[in-house]
């Protein structure tokens, strides 16, 4: 099996660097491929524009969407951006980690997405959820946040971080993917007194460990439940009596 793992943090001593190498580890202690692509150390540009396309169909109005196709079928996208996508089409599974910033992932990741998940390469109408191009893959989300459990909790005051990042699952799954319950690490902060990093430090060891542990059970992974297909009425309607499995997709009263 190869492995992708996408990590957007711009420390590479942070704890999110240190996980994704440690999920490294572990895949290639079961004798698996894997790939570690770093968006900051790279530097990608995670800005969408007309001065990333060398062959515009349209030289007086920049469409993301036409330009996107026009270049995937001239195979002539940005060099960086092909091989990012021969990545994802090489790879089995998809790990994405990134720090929990401002309720959502870093602007680094949403702008790789945008990038290259490429329309008419990656996306189009008849290829998209059930039926994307990425079928058959699985895709894990694991973040961390500052933020104590309760605070995330669905109760809490910050509010509830699984749900806040569905996004992100969709995106995942709108192409293709069969997306993975996140995992996520609470209470990770710097700063901290002695004693406090102390046990913050046992605390992120017993973590790493339990998230090593999980890799080496990825079949066991539990996936997120997303509507069918047969669950709307003209691809775009949630039909009466389809199960529900988010509040972003739900029957109107």
């Amino acid at each position: 099996m190869h492995v992708l793992i996408v990590l957007a943090h711009p420390e590479q001593k942070s704890f999110n660097s240190y996980l994704a190498q440690q999920a490294r580890a572990t895949w290639l202690e079961q004798g698996h491929e894997v790939t570690v692509l770093d968006l900051y150390a790279e530097r990608f540009d995670p800005r969408e524009g007309d001065w990333h396309y060398c062959d515009r169909q349209d030289a007086q109005r920049f469409d993301a969407m036409r330009e996107q196709r026009h270049h995937w079928n001239q195979q002539s996208l940005p060099a960086e951006i092909e091989r990012h996508i021969d990545l994802l089409l090489q790879a089995d599974a998809l790990i994405v980690q990134f720090p929990f910033w401002w309720f959502g992932a870093p602007a680094i990741l949403k702008g790789w997405m945008d990038r290259v998940f490429v329309y008419g390469g990656l996306y189009q109408s008849q290829h998209r959820h059930e039926h994307g191009v990425m079928r058959g893959k699985k895709a894990l989300v694991v973040s961390t946040a500052g933020a104590s459990e309760q605070a995330c909790a669905p109760d809490g005051r910050d509010g509830d971080m699984r749900l806040l990042l569905w996004p992100i699952l969709h995106s995942l799954h709108y192409v293709g993917f069969d997306v993975l319950e996140p995992y996520l690490i609470h209470g990770v902060r710097g700063g901290l007194a002695p004693e406090a990093e102390r046990k913050q430090q046992k605390y992120l060891e017993q973590r790493t460990l339990d998230y090593q542990a999980r890799l080496t059970r990825w079949a066991q992974w539990p996936s997120i439940p997303f509507n069918q297909e047969q669950d709307f009425i003209d691809g775009q309607s949630l039909r009466p009596g389809a199960p529900t499995y988010s509040p972003f997709v739900r029957h109107i009263p």
